[in-house]
């Protein structure tokens, strides 16, 4: 009796797991778009310089992995090939590493840097670049939206 029971409940466990719906499940193609806004740059020698009108975008690779493209304007381009994903109740989290190239002029370097973003819409989202071989360790917040208003 009780190996028909254990038969009988792992029959159902298994039938509740083959239904389950494929399109409940987060994809990189939840979050893949355009995200507008700004970014605040802190490092040793300065803090929150403001940016307005920044570009990121996050598209699917494919393969579960997003890439993220920042084309700053006033730091360079970063790029994340293959940033991983984890969603958990419609917040969705990216996390990553590449490499950017920096400098002056034609005098530039290339750096390694981390990132992270917290994306709940492509209107709430922030991301954050920290690159700790320049300036003292420089970290690049971005969020969408608007700029603060930092006149007084």
């Amino acid at each position: 009796m009780k190996v028909r029971l254990f038969l009988m409940m792992s029959i159902v466990v298994i039938g509740m797991m083959a239904c389950k719906n494929n399109e409940d499940l987060a994809t990189v193609a939840d979050i893949a778009g355009n995200y507008e806004g700004y970014s605040l740059a802190s490092c040793a020698y300065f803090q929150d310089r403001c940016t307005d009108g920044e570009l990121i975008n996050v598209s699917d690779n494919g393969d579960g992995s997003a890439k993220v493209t920042f084309a700053s304007q006033q730091w360079g381009e970063f790029i994340v090939a293959k940033a991983q994903m984890t969603e958990e109740e419609g917040v969705y989290r990216l996390s990553g590493n590449g490499k950017v190239e920096m400098g002056m002029g034609e005098n530039t370097s290339s750096y390694d840097f981390t990132f992270s973003a917290t994306i709940k819409s492509i209107n709430d989202s922030q991301m954050q670049f920290s690159v700790a071989g320049v300036m003292g360790g420089l970290t690049i917040d971005f969020a969408t939206g608007e700029a603060p208003n930092t006149e007084e």
